[in-house]
């Protein structure tokens, strides 16, 4: 038997028996830790589809609500009385404490699972080869999606990519040009090997709904090569520019007409929806509440008497443009929830309404709405942001207007008295800044504008500070601000399991 050491990711034994809950499918027990379990295609698919399992923790308390939280354009709700919900709000965290620790247990439960389909993948003799280099492709983006997020959060960060080396129980920190080294690799295979689209079941007779295709590799080159761009001071914006434009030319990935249709359950699996976590909501297994962070506490929906956390500051919730649907249909400020319980007014103000489940509340915990992680308009940002950095203001600003126009035409009242197109300055400066605000409106809650004001201070020293203190008067309302907070720090268990860890500067 061929053990994997797990004293430097905490939780993981955890991970280990949860249940394939994107698709209905329990995994073995074991098949994390023998020989025994690899030994048909069968086997493979389904390890495979474990590894889908493990990224669901990514839509969990502590990890897409603090990312919201600590950016300026959330706050938490000032009902709560939980300091450590509220951390994020007030970028109240160290080393011990706070909501950024968890994503170091959650992505090398990922990556774990991935070496494991990648290190005994290639021995199995399966009658269905295609489905084999599905499953290995699939296997080798979810790895590299997951060393891509632990880079952006902490820098350096171990790189194992085999079971051999996940032994180790004392790895020290690989450097971040390395890590990516392995990421680009992975990215770059899984864009060769996936599907354009997948029919609605595999060769196994497993639904498919959720798994990874050309246009998610895609998706993650262009973001990868954005980062680095901006965050790292490289200069990769044509390689962004390609990978994104690839997504644009493949002709399988479109806009929907209504934006809040997007993110609709009754619209699952629409064409706008690149990678995202799948909820079906169908009974525990399948479903997950983290949309209701985003319902009003006032509504009372659930055992604890409601989760309402996430608020839009006063900032952000003002600075759509006249006749801008997302504003108009994307928020709630009082009403009734499928339970019948009605207010005219909620006591904290708007909440975002962008992610309703089926009921909209009649019922606790089953949550059917998807998580997204990657979704068509974030091409064509990507695609404007870099083709302005390369100095093309006229094609970006072309492609800025696709989103513009989109979020002016929607399908409710909202006016139309304010042209969709942009009319600003065009120097590179000022397009750089449209579009960053078209990011926050159009990406609003999917967990992106704290990466965005991590990277774009880069760029720019200082626009991670002066945005939160202008934007957002909780980020100082415990103490001062401090730059090493862009980075969060390895967590302190890790660094006890593990001396030969270090720890990230200011912590």
């Amino acid at each position: 038997m061929r053990t994997i050491h797990h004293t430097f990711i905490a939780g993981l034994l955890a991970l280990g028996t949860m249940a394939c809950k994107d698709f209905l499918v329990e995994e073995p027990r074991s098949f994390t830790t023998t020989d025994t379990f690899y030994k048909t295609g069968a086997d493979l698919n389904i390890a495979t589809v474990a590894v889908y399992s493990a990224i669901r923790g990514l839509q969990g308390f502590g990890n897409w609500p603090n990312l919201e939280l600590a950016s300026d354009q959330a706050r938490a709700d000032n009902r709560e009385p939980n300091a450590g919900t509220r951390s994020g709000d007030h970028l109240d965290w160290d080393a011990s404490t706070g909501q950024t620790g968890g994503y170091w247990g959650l992505m090398y439960g990922v990556i774990t699972r991935a070496n494991l389909v990648l290190d005994r993948g290639p021995e199995i003799d399966s009658p269905n080869a295609q489905m084999k280099t599905y499953n290995l492709a699939e296997a080798r983006f979810l790895r590299a999606y997951a060393y891509f997020f632990l880079t952006k959060v902490y820098d350096d960060v171990p790189l194992l990519l085999t079971p051999e080396e996940q032994a180790d129980p004392r790895p020290t920190r690989t450097p971040v040009e390395q890590v990516h080294t392995a990421v680009l690799e992975d990215l770059r295979a899984a864009e060769a090997d996936l599907p354009e689209r997948w029919t609605s079941t595999d060769g196994f007779g497993l639904p498919t709904q959720g798994r990874v295709t050309k246009g998610a590799a895609r998706m993650a080159l262009a973001d990868f090569h954005l980062w680095r761009s901006s965050f790292l001071s490289k200069n990769e914006w044509q390689l962004a520019s390609d990978a994104a434009k690839r997504v644009i030319d493949s002709g399988v990935w479109s806009l929907q007409n209504d934006y809040i249709r997007t993110f609709l359950p009754a619209n699952r699996g629409n064409s706008e929806m690149i990678f995202v976590i799948t909820n079906t909501g169908k009974d525990a297994r399948t479903s997950n509440p983290w949309q209701l962070f985003y319902y009003p506490r006032d509504w009372g929906i659930d055992v604890w008497g409601g989760w309402g956390l996430i608020h839009p500051t006063d900032w952000f919730y003002n600075s759509y443009q006249l006749g801008d649907y997302r504003k108009e249909a994307g928020y709630i400020s009082g009403g009734c929830s499928g339970g019948g319980s009605c207010l005219a007014a909620f006591a904290d103000g708007p909440m975002p309404y962008k992610y309703r489940k089926s009921d909209n509340g009649a019922s606790w915990p089953m949550g059917d709405v998807d998580a997204p992680l990657y979704r068509y308009a974030e091409a064509i940002l990507f695609y404007a942001e870099a083709q302005n950095e390369l100095g093309n203001t006229g094609v970006a600003i072309t492609n800025l207007n696709l989103i513009r126009a989109r979020a002016r035409r929607g399908t409710g009242s909202e006016s139309r008295s304010s042209p969709a197109d942009y009319t600003g300055p065009t120097t590179r400066l000022a397009v750089r800044e449209a579009i960053y605000l078209e990011r926050a409106w159009e990406l609003a809650f999917e967990a992106k504008r704290w990466f965005d004001l991590v990277r774009r201070d880069s760029m720019e020293p200082g626009y991670w500070m002066t945005s939160l203190r202008t934007h957002d008067p909780n980020a100082e309302r415990l103490r001062p601000l401090s730059l090493h907070k862009k980075r969060f720090p390895i967590p302190t268990a890790q660094i006890v399991a593990n001396p030969s860890l270090t720890q990230n500067p200011g912590y």
